[in-house]
Formats: C-alpha cells, structure tokens, sequence
C-alpha cells in the first residue's frame, strides 16, 4: 500500500540512488539488463536492496536524474547479493544472497526473478537456509550453484570451502518455490573463499553520499539543516541548492542532531568511528558551514534541546540508536536516564549471551536487572550560555515517570513530540533480547504532568523500530516513520489510524529515517539513501 502523499521534490537525488553504495554488478550476457545489490543497510528490518536496470542505467549515470531510467525490478532480502546469473535463454534471473550472522551460520537464500512478469519465487526450503556464493548456468537447464556449510561449528574450513551443486529443471519458469531441502544443495567439497563484495560501480556514491539522514532542522529563513551519516551538517536552500557541506574527518563519521543555538552557529552532536568512548560535539558557523568549536566529552554523551540552549545528557551504551531519545517542540528538555551501577569486571561484554558473570555489562546496561529507565526532565537555567555547551546540573535534572508504564518491562528509546504542555506523543520497543522482527513496539500519548502516573491516554502497537516522529498541529495528525519502510499517521488525540503505507520515488519504496513537519499537510522526509523529500498530504 502506497501512504497518500505527494513528492514534491527530491533533495540530493541522483542515478540508481535508491541502491545507496553498490557492492555487487551483473551484467546479462547479451548487454540488455543489469543487476545491482546495494549497501548493507544500518538495521536488518529494512533489508538489502537489489535493483535490476536496463543496460541504458549505467550510460546514464552521468546524466542528469530526470533522464534516468526507472528500475524494471525492485526487492529487498534478508541478506545482501552474493552472486547473480541472468539465464541463456528465458527472461529469467537467479539471485544467490548471503551472509555471516556473527555466531555460527552462513544463511541466505535462492531467489528466482521472471524479468517479465516480476515474479520472484525463493527456491530454498524454509528450514534450509544457506549462503550462495556463485552461481554459473551450465546450460538452458542446469545451474551450478557453490553454497556455504551450513555453519563454521568445527568447521573453520566453512570460511574458505563450500559445496558445489548443479541443480536441473526441464522448465525453470515452473520451478516449485522452496522445493530445494538440505539434501538437494550437497556436493563436493571444493574452494570456495569467502571474499567480501567491493564496489564495483561508482555512480551512486560518486558525491560521497552513502548512509542514513540523520535530522532536519528548518531554519527562519527556510533553509533547511540536515544530519547524516556521511556527512556533519549540510544546509539547503528553499529553493533545493545545497549551499554548504561539512564533510566527515577522519575522527568522524557523520551527524545525528543539529540544535541551532543563534542566527550564526548551531551545535551538532557528531558520531566517532569506536563506540562507547567519548563524544564528539561540532560548533558549525551556519553561514559559511565550517567548523568553528570542538568540546569532546570523555564518556558518552547526547545532545538536548532546551529554551535556554543545547545541553549534553549521558549516553548508556554509548551511541547505540535503541538508547537514544528525541522530544521536539516542547518547553523543557527530556531524556531517557537509567540508574544502576556500572559494571566493574572484564567480562567479554560483546558476547555477553555466554557471560558467566551475569553482571550488568556496557552492552546491555539497559536491559540489566539493576538497570532503571526514567523520563527524565532538565529544568531551565535563565542565566546559562546559550552557546556554551555542558552537562546539566544533577540538581536541575528532575525525573518525571517511569519510561516504561508496564512494570518490569524494558522500553528502547525512541523518537517524540508534545502535544501539549504536559502531554507528549511518543515512540519505542519493547526489549525483550530477541532481534529480529517483528518487533513489539508501541506509539503512545502520555501526561506527565506533576500528578501524572504517565499511565498512556492510548496506545498503537506498531511490529518495527519506530525511526523518526513529528506532530502536524493543524490537523492533529502524528505522523510516524518505521524501519522497513512504513509511514504510518495517526489521530493525535484517540490513537486511531488514518492511514499506513509506503512512500516511493520512480516506483521504488524508500526507507524514511527523518521526518520533520514544515506546514499544514507539508512534510519533509530524510530517507537511508540520503535524500531528502519535500512532500505534501494528498487532501482526503
């Protein structure tokens, strides 16, 4: 389902964007078609995209966008192209996807696309999940496939050896779907080393654009300030032509919040390469956007917005995103505090699923069981520094409820706004140790006013991690981005749903990660491949 909105313009768009940074190209054999898997996406609920293009794609590249063809086929799979093979003779494409998953398996999958109709049919069975790593029709009938073991449990050689199989079909246009089990992709033993895919093609990251957009910060004039992942801060006029861009260093690797602190200069909360080992906070002078104060904390921090200027709060579990907690359009400033003690011993935290200390490690500091999380409040200081950038006194920090209002359950963080001056709207996920999807997350209305329980005046349930928020007052509509591409928009005083869908540009599907109200019915979406659209509601 389409969300009713209109894209009124593309901000930083370029050929094959929608791809982000390609890691792997196919040519067909007879030069028609294309096939491109992209980047590995920042959170596995969007999934890895793969485009197939006309041959014509790649020649205009260099042109300009409007002249650009429109992808002919489009998905996203659980793990990113490891090999493709467009068939002799029938419009017919096999995509072998794959990965690692960190503990002991090599999963993926078998996917055959009919070039025709769009038809995508996933050949392996559902308990047989294996990574492809090359693929070569032998002829009209038979592909040999090279598969991963199915894990590197005793088994080191799984990273440099697979299992070569040549599977037949008499008509492979009516090859049953996930018909292959572990008995059919057995064979002999032969070298196959597992090599990480490179960029093989330079369009869509010719400019240096590869990541997520982080925020969007309107200005009084119009101008618009964006946060990325590739970037510090970029500042765009109102009229779509970037008039400056602060490149990451090699300290940095992108922005997360811009908070304007005068017409001259605004703060940006920047994020290093190592987690969990300081933070970063980049002065930017808003008229030329270069850099013109640094203040570097040495423990993890984040940055908060208050009437009387940017502040800095702790951070647990460094800049982890299920941590981080974002109020807009609000009187004072609010964040997500947890309270415990720290962990003191040298267990190998990273692993902490096989940690026999049990103890309440960096990692999972918030899901520890003398963890508490609370929304807490930082109380105004008229006489402060509007520029100067600094924790908030202990004595100004006041908590307001319980983050979460089910007792015993673990809330993440998550994106939100107020509505009123003792009510907010917000996001979050339950954590319950299980990462895949869906997820069990809620978008809420709470009061949290000095009798407030923070007990919800209504909850929406949503199954995936909530990525950017914002109120649109005039109509009373929230509007609420998720990971996987959704763009859900609610009644902000019942609850109720107006309308659910997935927003897409030239046909394919975006995954909004920022979303910013600019007017009545006007909107502006930051998305994961770096554009930013500026749209409008359709009227109803």
């Amino acid at each position: 389902m389409i969300f009713p909105l209109v894209v009124d313009r593309v901000l930083a768009d370029r050929p094959l964007a929608e791809v982000g940074r390609s890691v792997i190209t196919v040519v067909a054999p007879a030069g028609t078609h294309l096939v491109i898997g992209g980047h590995d996406p920042v959170s596995r609920e969007d999934g890895y995209p793969i485009g197939v293009y006309t041959a014509a794609a790649r020649e205009k590249e260099a042109s300009s966008v409007e002249g650009d063809s429109r992808v002919l086929r489009w998905l996203r799979t659980q793990q990113p192209l490891r090999a493709a093979a467009f068939h002799p003779t029938e419009p017919l494409l096999v995509l072998g996807t794959g990965s690692y998953d960190g503990g002991y398996f090599f999963e993926g999958q078998l996917a055959l696309v009919n070039l025709v109709s769009g038809e995508i049919r996933y050949l392996l069975a559902d308990d047989c999940s294996r990574e492809v790593r090359s693929l070569e029709w032998r002829d009209a009938h038979t592909l040999r496939l090279l598969v991963a073991p199915p894990d590197d449990w005793e088994d080191r050689a799984a990273w440099s050896e697979g299992h070569q199989v040549d599977i037949t079909h008499p008509n492979w246009q009516a090859f049953p779907e996930r018909s292959l089990a572990q008995k059919n992709v057995i064979g002999p033993r032969v070298p196959a080393p597992r090599h990480e895919p490179t960029p093989p093609m330079a369009g869509p990251q010719r400019d240096g654009r590869s990541g997520e957009i982080r925020s969007l910060t309107t200005l009084p004039d119009r101008d618009l300030l964006v946060t990325a992942d590739h970037i510090v801060l970029e500042r765009w006029s109102a009229a779509g032509e970037r008039r400056w861009s602060l490149p990451v260093g090699s300290d940095l690797r992108g922005g997360r919040l811009a908070v304007v602190i005068d017409d001259s200069s605004a703060w940006v909360e920047a994020l290093g390469h190592r987690l969990g080992e300081g933070g970063d906070f980049i002065r930017v002078d808003l008229a030329k956007g270069i850099e013109r104060e640094r203040h570097t904390t040495p423990e993890p921090a984040a940055l908060v917005s208050t009437s009387q200027g940017p502040l800095l709060v702790p951070m647990p579990a460094g800049h982890d995103e299920r941590v981080r907690s974002l109020f807009r359009h609000g009187p004072y400033a609010l964040f997500r505090e947890t309270s415990g003690l720290p962990c003191t011993c040298e267990c190998p935290w990273d692993d902490d699923e096989n940690c026999e200390c049990q103890c309440a490690c960096p990692q999972c500091s918030i899901e520890g069981g003398d963890q508490e999380a609370w929304l807490t409040t930082i109380d105004g200081d008229p006489t402060g520094d509007p520029a100067r950038l600094a924790f908030a006194a202990e004595e100004r920090c006041r908590r307001l409820v319980p983050w979460s209002w089910e007792p015993g359950e673990i809330h993440c963080g998550g994106p939100g706004a107020w509505i009123t001056e003792t009510d907010l709207i917000m996001a979050t996920v339950r954590h319950d140790g299980w990462v895949g999807v869906p997820k069990q997350g809620f978008v809420t209305r709470r009061a949290i006013g000095k009798v407030s329980t923070g007990i919800p005046t209504w909850v929406f349930r949503i199954n995936r991690t909530p990525t950017a928020l914002d109120i649109d007052v005039a109509s009373g509509t929230v509007l609420v981005a998720l990971r996987g591409g959704e763009l859900i928009s609610l009644d902000a005083t019942t609850g109720a749903l107006r309308a659910r869908g997935h927003v897409t540009v030239r046909g394919v599907p975006v995954i909004p990660t920022a979303l910013t109200i600019t007017g009545p019915g006007q909107f502006l979406l930051g998305t994961s491949d770096a554009r930013v659209l500026t749209c409008h509601l359709k009227p109803t």
